[in-house]
């Protein structure tokens, strides 16, 4: 079975924003945050997120290595629509939005932001990237640098979580989460999580 390093990418510049498909640059601390979650290890290839934020460092690391890199749009972060790019306590200010906000981290299915993902339109494209992976030769090692949204969704469907129960786990800015990755006998896609490392 392959083994998966899920990435976030590191601190970026502007935080307090609900960052989803808005595309902002790392900060200096997430630069290192990113380097020294990738330091000394060794991948067959990489998949990043088209989002900067993820996509930037994950290129300069594969020219360095000399290793194959594929831009995967699955890997992206939740797409929040009217939310995206804004600053959660302005979002917090309007009682209505602030309901929903809530209603999102406890039930997966309980909405989504206007002209915005759901958190099961989220998790179809993380399945569908997972599936993708469990290809892979059961030898290789494969690092996708990504964001929170769609490492909690692979949580959730390689380990049969609830994706709301996945809040539990802890995965802030270059937090690495590594699954092995497998296939069952009718085709469906199961995982072991390894090691869950903090920057």
């Amino acid at each position: 079975m392959p083994l998966i390093d899920l990435i976030r990418h590191g601190e970026v510049e502007e935080r307090g924003l609900l960052l989803g498909r808005t595309d902002t640059a790392l900060s200096t601390r997430g630069w290192d945050q990113f380097e020294q979650q990738t330091a000394n290890r060794t991948w067959a290839s990489i998949r990043t997120s088209p989002l900067r934020r993820a996509r930037e460092p994950a290129e300069k690391l594969a020219a360095l290595l000399e290793l194959p890199i594929a831009i995967d749009g699955d890997w992206a972060e939740m797409d929040f629509g009217a939310w995206d790019g804004r600053s959660i306590l302005e979002l917090r200010t309007d009682a209505r939005i602030a309901e929903q906000l809530d209603a999102l981290y406890r039930s997966s299915d309980a909405g989504r932001a206007p002209d915005g993902e759901s958190c099961s339109d989220l998790r179809l494209r993380i399945r569908r990237a997972l599936t993708a992976l469990a290809e892979a030769p059961a030898s290789d090692r494969i690092l996708v640098a990504t964001h929170g949204g769609p490492i909690r969704a692979a949580i959730s469907i390689a380990c049969d979580i609830a994706f709301e129960r996945t809040w539990a786990f802890r995965i802030d800015y270059g937090t690495r989460v590594t699954l092995a990755l497998g296939r069952a006998a009718n085709g469906s896609t199961w995982g072991e999580i390894i090691e869950v490392a903090q920057p």
